[in-house]
C-alpha cells in the first residue's frame, strides 16, 4: 500500500483531482508525520507489552486507512475533461459528440465559452491526506516493535538472516502493488458518465481506477488482526530453526547468552537495564541514546538515505513517465521493477554478508561506508533522459512561450481543457483550436472508442491534417537506465539491515523496542518527511504547461514539464 500503491497513483490523482506535484508530496509524507509522531512514544511503553498485540492492532487501524484513502472516490462526482458528452449507453448520440467537438476547433465564437471544470475537488486532497495519517499511524508498532520481538527471538549470528528476511519481505508488498496498480491504471478507466475520447492509457487525460488497490489492502489488513494477536509476548523457542537448522532456547536464555556491543561502560549498562518504562524517566532514556556516537552518526546516515529514497521512490513513476514518454501505468511497472527486486537482493545480500563471514559491528559499519560510496560515485549516470516532445508554444515552433500565434489568432481559443492533437508535422498542439483546426470528423472502432481527426489546420500547413491525442516519441535510453538505477538501488539497501542489525547491537537489550523507535522518528522528521515535499517542490518548478481551472482562475495539475 505505502511504498506501490501510493506511489504508482501519485500521478492519477494529480490528474483526478487537480494536485500539484507539493500538493500530492504532502499526501504522501502525511504518513511519516503520523509515523513520527506516534513511534517514540508506542516503543518506549510498548517495550514491556504484548507486542504483537499492538502489531495487530495497528493492522486494524492501516485497514481504517485504506477505506479512508478509497473514499474520495466514491464521494467526489464523475471524470469529466471537457470533450465529452456522449452517454455511454446511447452510441447513436455520435453527432452531438462530435458537435461539441466544434468547440475546441478554430472558430471566432470561441470567445465567451467558459466552461467551469469540476469545482471542490481540493477538497479530496484532506480526505486523502487523513487516511494517510490513519495508515502511518497503523505501521509504527509493526516496523519498531515488530523489529525488536524478532532480534528478541533469535541467536545473534542468526538475527542478520532473519531481520533481512523481514526487511526483504516488506518489499515483496510494494511489488505487487507496484504490478497490480500499474495494470489496473492501464486497464480500467475512472468511473464516467460519457463514452470517451480517451483512446489509450497514454492519453495524458486518462484516470484510471486508483481507488481498486486500497479496497483490496484494507480487506488484508482486518484479516491479519487475528493471528498477529496471537503471537505470544515471548516465543517459547521449542521447534528447530527453519532456516539454520539449530535449536533455538527460549528468548530470555539467548538474550543471557549474548555478548554485549553496547557503546557504554558497565556501570551505565547495568542502570540502563534497570531503568523502568515510565513518563519520568523518558527524558533520561532518550539523553543516554543520544550520548551514544555511534548510534546518532548511524541515525544521521539513515536520514540522508531516507531522504533521497523517499523522494526518489515516491516521484520514480512519475519521472520515468514523464522523461522517458511511457503511460502512467508502464511507468509504475517500470519503477516497480527497479526498486523492488533490487531492494529485495540488497536486504538479503546485507544481511547473508553478515551472517555468512560473522561480522562484527566496525566491519558492519565499514561495509555501509563502502556501499554509500559506491551509491555517490555513480549518481551522474541517472542523468540520462530522453529530449522533450514538441509541443507547439511551450517547447517547440511559434513564441514558444505562448500558445497564441499568427495562425491561430483569429480562433479565440480556450485554455479551459487539455485537448492535445497531433499533427503531420510531429508536434503537438494543446488542442485542435489551438493547431488552427476549423473541422473535425471521427467514427467509433470496434472497440467503441471515438477516434477524432481535424482537417484543415492553419497551423499545420494547407489541407493538413491532425488526430486527437500526443505524438507518440520514440527514445532507446530508458532500458539503459533503468539497468543503472537497479544497480543504485541495490547498492544502496545492501546497507539497511546491516545498519539496523548494528543499532540493535551498541544499545542495552532493554532499550532496543525505544532506540528502533527514536531512531525512526528522526528519519522520518529529517529524511523521507521533507524528501517528497522537495522532490514535489523541484518537478513543479519545471513545469511548462499548468491546467487552468475555473476558467482559469485556479492552478491545477501539470500537463507539461521541462
Amino acid at each position: 500500500m505505502i511504498g506501490g500503491l501510493t506511489n504508482t497513483n501519485i500521478s492519477t490523482l494529480e490528474r483526478r483531482f487537480g494536485l500539484s506535484s507539493s500538493q500530492s508530496a504532502l499526501v504522501v509524507v502525511s504518513y511519516d508525520v503520523a509515523f513520527c509522531i506516534l513511534t517514540a512514544f508506542v516503543t518506549y511503553f510498548g517495550a514491556t507489552a504484548n507486542r504483537p498485540r499492538l502489531v495487530g492492532i495497528g493492522s486494524a487501524i492501516f485497514g481504517i486507512g485504506a477505506f479512508v484513502y478509497a473514499l474520495p472516490h466514491f464521494l467526489s462526482p464523475l471524470y469529466k475533461f471537457g470533450d465529452s458528452t456522449l452517454t455511454k449507453y446511447d452510441v447513436l448520440q455520435l453527432a452531438l459528440q462530435l458537435a461539441i467537438c466544434l468547440l475546441y476547433s478554430c472558430s471566432p465564437s470561441n470567445a465567451t465559452n467558459c466552461l467551469p471544470t469540476d469545482q471542490g475537488l481540493m477538497k479530496f486532497m484532506f480526505v486523502l491526506l487523513f487516511g494517510q495519517l490513519l495508515l502511518g499511524c497503523g505501521t509504527v508498532p509493526l516496523y519498531t516493535l515488530g523489529v525488536a520481538y524478532i532480534e528478541d527471538s533469535v541467536p545473534k549470528n542468526s538475527a542478520p538472516i532473519y531481520l533481512g528476511i523481514a526487511n526483504a519481505a516488506s518489499l515483496f508488498g510494494p511489488a505487487i502493488g507496484f504490478a497490480c496498480g500499474g495494470y489496473i491504471l492501464n486497464n480500467f478507466l475512472q468511473k464516467m458518465p460519457y463514452i470517451s475520447l480517451l483512446t489509450s492509457s497514454s492519453d495524458p487525460r486518462w484516470v484510471g481506477a486508483w481507488w481498486i488497490g486500497p479496497m483490496a489492502m484494507m480487506t488484508a489488513s482486518w484479516i491479519l488482526v487475528i493471528p498477529l494477536c496471537g503471537f505470544p509476548k515471548q516465543l517459547p523457542g521449542l521447534t528447530y530453526g527453519v532456516i539454520l537448522r539449530q535449536r533455538l532456547r527460549c528468548t530470555g536464555q539467548i538474550r543471557a547468552e549474548r555478548k554485549s556491543e553496547v557503546h557504554t561502560n558497565s556501570k551505565e549498562e547495568a542502570e540502563n537495564s534497570e531503568l523502568e518504562n515510565s513518563l519520568k524517566n523518558f527524558p533520561t532514556a532518550v539523553m543516554r541514546l543520544f550520548k551514544n556516537p555511534a548510534f546518532c552518526f548511524l541515525t544521521l546516515a539513515g536520514c540522508s538515505t531516507g531522504l533521497t529514497v523517499s523522494g526518489g521512490s515516491s516521484f520514480m513513476a512519475k519521472f520515468i513517465q514523464n522523461e522517458f514518454h511511457t503511460s502512467a501505468g508502464t511507468s509504475a511497472m517500470l519503477a516497480g521493477a527497479i526498486l523492488v527486486p533490487a531492494a529485495v537482493a540488497g536486504h538479503l545480500l546485507g544481511g547473508g554478508l553478515i551472517s555468512r563471514f560473522q561480522m562484527e559491528t566496525p566491519a558492519i559499519l565499514k561495509l555501509c561506508a563502502f556501499s554509500s560510496f559506491l551509491v555517490a560515485c555513480a549518481s551522474p549516470l541517472l542523468l540520462l533522459r530522453c529530449g522533450n516532445k514538441a509541443m507547439a508554444g511551450i517547447t517547440a515552433t511559434y513564441n514558444r512561450s505562448n500558445l497564441t500565434s499568427g495562425c491561430n489568432s483569429n480562433c479565440n481559443c480556450q485554455t479551459e481543457f487539455y485537448n492535445p492533437v497531433c499533427g503531420g508535422n510531429g508536434v503537438a498542439y494543446f488542442s485542435p483550436c489551438y493547431a488552427g483546426c476549423p473541422e473535425s470528423s471521427g467514427y467509433i472502432n470496434s472497440t467503441i472508442q471515438v477516434i477524432m481527426v481535424y482537417n484543415n489546420c492553419s497551423c499545420l500547413g494547407v489541407n493538413e491534417t491532425a488526430h486527437a491525442g500526443v505524438c507518440e516519441a520514440s527514445c532507446f535510453k530508458l532500458p539503459l537506465f533503468l539497468g543503472l538505477a537497479l544497480f543504485m538501488v541495490l547498492l544502496t539497501f545492501i546497507s539497511h539491515t546491516p545498519a539496523v542489525v548494528v543499532s540493535l547491537r551498541i544499545v542495552p537489550p532493554s532499550m532496543r523496542s525505544f532506540a528502533i523507535g527514536l531512531e525512526w522518528l528522526f528519519l522520518r522528521a529529517l529524511g523521507t518527511i521533507p524528501g517528497p515535499i522537495l522532490y514535489g517542490s523541484f518537478i513543479d518548478s519545471t513545469c511548462k504547461l499548468w491546467q487552468s481551472k475555473e476558467c482559469g482562475t485556479v492552478r491545477g495539475s501539470c500537463w507539461v514539464y521541462d
